[in-house]
């Protein structure tokens, strides 16, 4: 377990603590900064300061999900939570940052509400997409994380197109519009 302190912007103190399985805790110290990131990042683009005085995160090695935000404990598979410089890659640290950032934004936009059906569900998990793709491209290059998310939203929403078969729409028929 690693510790730290985060000051919110009325001067509250809030402990953050990091679990892990003793032989990861030398891979801990990206996730603690990226959730302090996090914590900064909501409270000057949108005002809102974390309500409680600790927040934790477990880092689990099986877990079946990438992450799962819960208020004051998220729990992550081990991929999103650690890391270091011998062993990870860029893009394992912009991951980690990312998600740690978006299980931390469903304090605000998910974790106050219990969803009704599927389609509110759409709406918590989509405001918070939102947010953390702002705060990814606040950290990083705004246009650079742009290009990432649509490539990743048109492979995700439409395979066919990335298809060996893949070809533009033919219409069987059409009426001439002159």
């Amino acid at each position: 377990k690693i510790d730290d302190k985060f000051t919110t912007k009325s001067g509250r103190e809030v402990t953050l603590q990091v679990f892990s399985e003793k032989d990861n805790v030398d891979k801990l110290n990206y996730a603690m900064e990226s959730l302090k990131k996090s914590m900064k990042w909501d409270e000057d683009v949108y005002g809102l300061e974390y309500d409680l005085d600790l927040f934790n995160i477990v880092a689990v090695n099986d877990f079946n999900m990438g992450a799962m935000e819960n208020k004051g404990l998220n729990i992550f598979n081990t991929a999103y939570v650690l890391a270091k410089p011998e062993t990870a890659t860029d893009g394992d640290y912009r991951a980690i940052e990312g998600v740690i950032g978006h299980e931390y934004f469903h304090n605000w936009s998910g974790n106050r509400v219990t969803c009704r059906d599927w389609f509110q569900l759409t709406l918590k998990e989509g405001l918070t997409v939102f947010r953390d793709q702002c705060f990814s491209g606040d950290m990083g290059s705004a246009a650079v994380k742009r290009i990432e998310d649509v490539r990743i939203l048109r492979q995700a929403q439409f395979p066919e197109d990335s298809a060996g078969m893949a070809h533009p729409i033919r219409p069987e028929s059409y009426i001439a519009m002159d």
